[in-house]
């Protein structure tokens, strides 16, 4: 591969080495330090060799299954809670909504992502941005409210006859709302510091990953000390939250032997925790294959690998199953979709009534 560049321009053309393809990257960043400018080339020529080799392709089949499976199963989901007034009221319902929201979300924004970097289609840097902006909004909302199911559940089990008390639906709401502004304050801080520093945000990038965004800021360092940081602390707080509930709730009820055999109450521990493993483990290995990169003790290419795999698979994975385990596993959910699937083919038998 060989990269045609200028000292003083904004753009440069990365050429594939049978010469079929050209990807062209227009940046904003400050050229005068070649080594800023030689970690720009670095960064995009890895990721174009990753983009142009044929086994990358597999890696869009289960992203685009995951998908479908998710455009399917979630918003049947989603309408069967709001539209029955009990489950609206409830908190583990309204909560499961707002992880179902946050998931399909960022199921169509990741997907989209995707698939413009393998057709190598350019965007506005600020479009870009924005769009990643989005994208790890909606993940740590995602995980943020997989930590308060958890905790709800603790205190469900812990304060049964004070439960409706400590967790009215008003409060439930305040709740949700607090999760979004906080899952929003560290990447907000982000997307500032970095469309305020940038000098051309209309500027064309043919590839959307977020390492790159980080490359191409004046504030490389900085950024990504705070991303490092915001996502180390982000992962512990709520590993441990989750840990220390199940812990507690297990120490709570161990006595009443419902963990026992192949109990309701054992099964759904055991689907859950899988879940939550696989919404956990991806971000995880993300952080750790890019901390690894940046200290140059793995391959841009191998990083990249890692990236793909995580957010191709793993991470659309738990977003695809979780509509279909807790549409089987919450029986009044089960009753409501069944309801709405009857009505609906009890219209088409009599329009008129």
């Amino acid at each position: 591969m060989n990269l045609s560049k200028c000292e003083r321009c904004d753009s440069y053309k990365v050429l594939h080495p049978l010469g079929e393809d050209v990807v062209t990257v227009q940046f904003s960043a400050n050229v005068s330090h070649p080594e800023d400018l030689y970690l720009q080339y670095n960064v995009i020529q890895a990721w174009v060799n990753a983009l142009g080799h044929s086994k990358t392709d597999i890696l869009m089949i289960p992203l685009v299954v995951c998908l479908f499976a998710s455009l399917l199963a979630t918003p049947l989901v989603l309408l069967a809670i709001f539209s029955n007034n009990n489950l609206r009221q409830e908190t583990r319902y309204l909560l499961l909504a707002n992880t179902l929201l946050n998931d399909l979300i960022y199921s169509i924004l990741n997907t989209f992502i995707v698939i413009l970097n393998a057709a190598g289609v350019g965007m506005p840097k600020v479009v870009c941005e924005t769009l990643l902006y989005v994208l790890t909004v909606v993940y740590c909302n995602g995980i943020l409210t997989v930590t308060a199911t958890v905790v709800d559940t603790y205190v469900a089990v812990g304060w049964p006859l004070r439960y409706t008390s400590l967790l009215p639906h008003t409060r439930t709401i305040k709740i949700i709302i607090c999760i979004w502004i906080i899952s929003a304050v560290v990447p907000t801080v982000i997307y500032i510091i970095t469309l305020g520093t940038e000098q051309h945000p209309f500027s064309t990038l043919s590839i959307c990953i977020l390492p790159l965004i980080f490359v191409l800021s004046i504030l490389h360092a900085p950024l990504l000390k705070i991303y490092y940081s915001f996502t180390i602390i982000y992962f512990l707080i709520c590993l441990i939250l989750i840990s220390s509930c199940y812990v507690m709730l297990y120490c709570k009820t161990k006595a009443s032997g419902i963990w026992g055999g192949n109990s309701r109450a054992r099964h759904t521990y055991v689907i859950h925790s899988v879940l939550f493993v696989f919404y956990f483990f991806p971000l995880l290995v993300l952080v750790a294959g890019a901390a690894l990169q940046e200290l140059h003790l793995v391959s841009n290419m191998t990083g990249l690998w890692i990236s793909l795999s995580m957010t191709n698979m793993l991470m659309m994975l738990p977003k695809a199953v979780s509509p279909y385990v807790y549409a089987l596993r919450y029986r009044e959910i089960t009753k409501t979709i069944r309801s709405l699937s009857m009505l609906r083919h009890v219209r088409r038998i009599n329009p008129t009534g």
